[in-house]
């Protein structure tokens, strides 16, 4: 099993193709106006399965395609109504039309459609550009397009964890994940048709120092990618493939993985280490969610390590523990198998296993700190290859979970809701 870890460095991301975008970017007007089917799902009852059918299409892009190991590959912004879908599939894929699956999409709640934010980095051209400048590397290493905008080529295998939304600043934010290259190779869809201009790349790399950076960026305003130097004299490990959160109450950005917890506060542009007491989970890609009533990150077994059940980082306390719920628990599983959420309004935690050893719906009482028996999925219900990119949408109370093959564009919509 490969063992993936994020360093808060530099990842020196190849950014090519520059997706043109006008001065206000294209999801400057949303909301949009609630379809029908708004009215729907407002009208579901409990522990109800709706399906809303494939999204429409992007109207030049066509669709967005599924994402393996990455249940929370989809991150909600509330007040744009919709989604980010972000995260590769099979490993060095490349689709029909030439694009790496790296790229970026937006799914709208209100008109049930797909919007490509960014196509994916273009094979076909990669080389010339390169030649030609308009992808080069700045001073600092890092590669910009000609309209000196970074744009992140192959950053992440999948999409694991590593996504979230800044609801203060307007802008989807996701991490690099590292190899240990100053161009992201591994796994790299395109390599031989790009290997020309990856090369004349790292003869521009040799001499760069790597340098610690912020998380990347997508703002929405702009329609533009960001990435910048952090104030930082080290680099953060935060490995052992973390959950990334942003926490509107902290104003501060949580990376919280098995290694350590690292945290970065935009304001400061400056990443830190916590170094978290207790005992430090085990294993890697679990699932979890954020509990804002508690100020506690769960986290589930991820790789069926040494049955350590449910676990739990206290803000406050710094410090990880065991939490040893009563009842019936999901069984372990990673970010391909199954999506946690922490509902607020009902103060649980929700998790749905799609896979492995017994899907269906499974809720966690905080104030009991107990599971209740675990709900099967309807037998007219999604039939799941693996985890749906899925969110949860506080203003509607449903789950929203894209159904689809990996890296295939067949994706079907389909709406959950636990509880009125």
């Amino acid at each position: 099993m490969v063992r993936y870890g994020i360093v808060i460095a530099a990842f020196f991301t190849i950014n090519l193709t520059a997706f043109a975008q006008d001065a206000k970017g294209p999801l400057a007007e949303l909301p949009s106006r609630p379809g029908a089917h708004v009215e729907n799902i407002k009208a579901m009852s409990d522990n109800e399965w709706l399906k809303l059918g494939a999204p429409a299409a992007d109207p030049k892009w066509g669709k967005a395609r599924g994402s393996s190991w990455g249940a929370k590959a989809l991150i909600l912004a509330p007040d744009k109504r919709g989604a980010f879908l972000f995260g590769e599939g099979v490993h060095g894929y490349v689709k029909p039309d030439g694009h790496i699956m790296d790229d970026l999409w937006f799914y709208d709640i209100n008109a049930h459609a797909w919007t490509c934010l960014y196509p994916g980095m273009d094979t076909k051209t990669f080389t010339q550009r390169v030649k030609d400048k308009q992808l080069l590397i700045d001073d600092d290493g890092q590669l910009i397009d000609n309209d000196k905008q970074p744009i992140p080529l192959h950053t992440l295998v999948h999409a694991w964890g590593y996504l979230t939304y800044d609801s203060d600043r307007k802008k989807f934010a996701f991490l690099s994940w590292g190899t240990g290259d100053q161009i992201p190779r591994y796994f790299l869809g395109g390599e031989k048709q790009m290997d020309e201009g990856l090369k004349l790349l790292e003869e521009e790399l040799k001499e760069k120092k790597k340098l610690v950076r912020s998380p990347w960026f997508y703002d929405v305003a702009s329609g533009r990618f960001e990435r910048s130097l952090a104030n930082n004299a080290m680099a953060i490990n935060a490995g052992g493939f973390p959950q990334f959160h942003y926490l509107p109450s902290k104003k501060q950005f949580f990376v919280v993985g098995s290694d350590t917890v690292a945290i970065y506060d935009p304001a400061k542009n400056q990443w830190s280490d916590a170094k978290p007491k207790g005992p430090n989970p085990k294993g890697y890609d679990a699932c979890g969610c954020y509990d804002s009533k508690r100020s506690r990150f769960y986290r589930n077994d991820g790789d069926d390590s040494k049955g350590e059940g449910l676990m739990a980082y206290d803000i406050e306390s710094n410090s990880w523990s065991h939490l040893k719920p009563t009842g019936t628990a999901p069984p372990p599983a990673n970010t391909n198998a199954a999506f946690y959420e922490y509902d607020a309004r009902l103060d649980i935690v929700v998790a749905i296993h799609f896979k492995e050893k017994s899907p269906g719906i499974f809720v966690y009482d905080p104030n009991t700190n107990s599971w209740a028996d675990p709900i099967p999925f309807p037998a007219d219900g999604p039939k799941f290859q693996y985890a749906a990119n899925t969110f949860f949408d506080r203003e509607l109370n449903a789950y929203f979970c894209h159904v689809a093959g990996d890296s295939s564009d067949n994706g079907v919509m389909w709406v959950y809701r636990y509880k009125k």
